[in-house]
């Protein structure tokens, strides 16, 4: 009876690496969906009311750094309303290719193309890592592992 548990023990060992690198696999493709699900909000947001709809990163970020989360918003100024908050996972790192928000008009059109990194905290390299990104007419694409940030 011991040697079986010893050699379960031993198994377990060699696949626990496996699982922590599947788990952080998860996580980084969670938080990606979560900010295509926020892109498809905005823009249907956008048709729906006949007005620009934002996300941009939460007041604890600067830079290019949406770690911290980001926020859906209509309007501008003091006048602005929050359609959609994401919170952050800490275990994931979110890099925007370009410092700002990112807008949609009202035909769903984005002011610009933009592209996130995805990321363990502290490990850019895949296959870890997954790319969103937003082109022009709104159109949302998901690349997974196959490229570094």
């Amino acid at each position: 009876m011991i040697v079986v548990i010893v050699l379960m023990a031993i198994l377990l060992a060699l696949a626990l690496p496996s699982f922590n690198n599947l788990i952080e696999k998860y996580r980084v493709e969670s938080m990606a969906t979560a900010l295509m699900a926020s892109v498809s909000h905005a823009r249907s947001e956008a048709a729906r009311r006949g007005l620009t709809v934002t996300i941009r990163q939460r007041a604890e970020c600067s830079g290019a750094d949406w770690s911290c989360g980001w926020e859906t918003v209509v309007g501008s100024g003091a006048g602005f309303e929050i359609l959609r908050r994401q919170d952050p996972d800490t275990r994931v790192a979110v890099e925007k290719s370009a410092v700002g928000p990112m807008s949609f008009d009202p035909m769903g059109n984005s002011a610009g193309v933009a592209g996130f990194c995805f990321h363990p905290a502290g490990n850019a390299s895949p296959p870890n890592v997954a790319l969103v990104r937003v082109a022009l007419g709104g159109r949302v694409q998901l690349l997974k592992g196959s490229a570094s940030c």
